[in-house]
């Protein structure tokens, strides 16, 4: 496990490096969670479901994960 130093701002927030973002595919947007073992802090990527779902459903609802979302919002709208 390789270690990265990052630094805690006044407001609690942490940057975190691009190489790091890069290797963990975490994008604006990308939700995480955050859990804590003993002393250690864990990150974890969580994938969006709309992402899955958009890659079961090819041109079921939608050609990508935008699309499906829009069909998921316009179903909402309807109720």
């Amino acid at each position: 496990m390789e270690t990265i130093n990052a630094t805690v701002s006044s407001r609690g927030y942490i940057v975190l490096p691009a190489r790091l973002r890069k290797e963990m595919n975490i994008k604006a947007g990308t939700k995480v969670l955050l859990s804590r073992e003993e002393n250690k802090s864990i990150l974890q990527p969580v994938s969006s479901f709309t992402r899955k779902l958009a890659g079961l459903t090819v041109q079921s609802f939608g050609a990508n994960p935008d699309e499906v979302e829009k069909f998921i919002d316009r179903e909402r709208e309807e109720r």
